[in-house]
């Protein structure tokens, strides 16, 4: 009986393994890299935080410098 189990056991981890070698993979497929997430920025008049993308503050509505 000893033998089956052993080899159930080493056939189960070795599927666990593989099952989580794929689960890692997927994460890092779907998870940012850090050069890809940009940072915010601060409008230089009123200091309100804003994103990167955006042409104009969104407090003062004062045009900011191209990023």
């Amino acid at each position: 009986m000893e033998p089956v189990l052993r080899r159930f056991r080493n056939r189960l981890r070795r599927r666990l393994a593989s099952i989580t070698d794929l689960l890692g993979k997927l994460r890092g497929t779907l998870a940012p890299r850090a050069q890809d997430v940009r940072s915010q920025r601060m409008c230089p008049f009123c200091g309100l935080i804003t994103a990167r993308h955006k042409r104009a503050c969104l407090e003062c509505g004062k045009s900011l410098n191209p990023a």
